[in-house]
């Protein structure tokens, strides 16, 4: 069951993952990805904590899904191939429209997010009804050791990433039918071009 309090998670619920650490060790402890502050976090005696050690981690594994650390956030790793695919999962948290006099304004509650983040309620975050949570999903291709950002509009930056193959990408995309909406379009995508 998908609790209130997990919808900025990656996961419905906490679950029972393995963190391979760089020296070697292997830890299983209950985890998800929480995808506002874009922490891998432990459950440990009820309490929710983020790994402050990101840069000793080699790998993170939760159910059939593999992360690795990028700097102090995780990406998911999407395909094991030569120009690899990885996902980042974010969620923005947007306060209610405030009444300016002129109309309704929105914005993005990044002082409220610090101060969520300083108590520790991020982690287990219940929002009041009138504040709304947004995803959003990067593609990142992964190539001769740097990382590319494809925008999600359109596949044009896969066909310069893979400029040998750019006539074929966009015939597979449009026999298939392929959406930067579904993530599974895209890894689809990037395996065909492996």
């Amino acid at each position: 069951m998908r609790g209130k309090e997990f919808y900025h998670y990656v996961f419905p619920d906490f679950t029972e993952g393995t963190v391979k650490k760089k020296s070697g060790e292997i830890v299983k402890t209950l985890l998800n990805y929480n995808t506002i502050t874009e922490e891998m976090i432990f459950q440990q005696a009820g309490t929710f904590r983020a790994f402050d050690n990101a840069e000793r981690i080699d790998t993170v594994y939760i159910q059939n899904k593999k992360f690795v650390p990028a700097g102090m956030i995780f990406y998911e790793v999407a395909t094991c191939t030569p120009v690899a695919l990885f996902i980042r999962h974010q969620t923005e948290i947007v306060s209610p429209g405030n009444n300016t006099g002129f109309g309704t304004t929105q914005t993005a509650a990044i002082s409220n997010l610090n101060s969520l983040h300083r108590s520790g309620d991020a982690y287990q975050l219940k929002l009041p009804d009138d504040f709304k949570l947004t995803s959003r999903t990067e593609y990142l291709l992964k190539k001769n050791g740097n990382y590319n950002y494809i925008n999600v509009k359109n596949f044009k930056q896969v066909e310069t990433v893979f400029s040998e193959k750019a006539a074929l990408i966009k015939d597979y995309v449009k026999t298939n039918k392929l959406s930067f909406n579904k993530s599974e379009d895209v890894i689809k995508l990037i395996l065909y071009c492996n």
